[in-house]
């Protein structure tokens, strides 16, 4: 008597097919989770916190030197972001607040003599858009540093507009620009500068003229509109 084994090979193939298609569905959703629930969690001494989503490229933070001794301490927290698209720097000392479309490096960097208190960088993971908030000592008028500020530079405008913008209830100055770099590349910069006592706030973002759009704009206007000075 003979026995005669059928295999069914296109079954089997069949089955493969949907344990390797699964595998990838099950690879995509674990990315997409890592990417919209796992967040970093930076603190520097007693000034500022923030939280920022792991998909994120860090860029830094400058300090001045008067303030270099600040301790820094990170951990990591499996905790969704308020936005896909923006997490929240906070001074705990209630200094100001705002919105950002990236995360941070941290650097300690030294201002010997400078005006600048905090130079906070970010820019985007995969594409060559970047920006800073600046906060300043500035005991004096802000449309006159502005005015000398223009005065002095070497940048090579395409296109420049200067208006009035309001910023947390206060008024500032909204610059609009293009400019050409040492590169001979074109970059749309969009600029918010603003005053509270003796301080300034300098908002900025730079996106390359070929990838600007009412997106970018949207991007910029929201780190302006979310920012608060307490």
């Amino acid at each position: 008597m003979y026995i005669i084994y059928i295999r069914n090979y296109r079954k089997r193939l069949f089955y493969l097919s949907v344990i390797v298609l699964l595998w990838i569905i099950l690879l995509i959703i674990t990315e997409i989770f890592v990417n919209t629930s796992l967040t970093s969690n930076v603190i520097i001494d007693n000034s500022f916190s923030f939280s920022y989503p792991v998909k994120y490229d860090i860029e830094s933070i400058y300090i001045n030197d008067t303030l270099r001794n600040s301790s820094i301490q990170t951990s990591g927290t499996l905790l969704k972001p308020l936005s896909k698209r923006f997490s929240t720097y906070k001074s705990i000392e209630g200094e100001f607040s705002f919105k950002y479309p990236s995360a941070f490096l941290l650097n300690d960097q030294k201002f010997e003599g400078s005006e600048i208190l905090y130079h906070i960088a970010f820019k985007d993971k995969g594409n060559p858009k970047h920006g800073f908030v600046q906060v300043w000592n500035l005991p004096y008028d802000l449309n006159e540093f502005l005015q000398n500020s223009l005065s002095y530079s070497d940048q090579k405008y395409k296109q420049f507009d200067s208006k009035t913008v309001s910023v947390d209830g206060i008024t500032g100055v909204y610059w609009d620009y293009s400019i050409t770099n040492e590169e001979n590349k074109a970059f749309k910069g969009s600029e918010v500068f603003f005053k509270k006592d003796d301080r300034m706030y300098r908002i900025s973002y730079f996106v390359p003229e070929h990838l600007w759009s009412k997106k970018e704009k949207d991007v910029f206007l929201e780190i302006v509109n979310s920012f608060k000075v307490y």
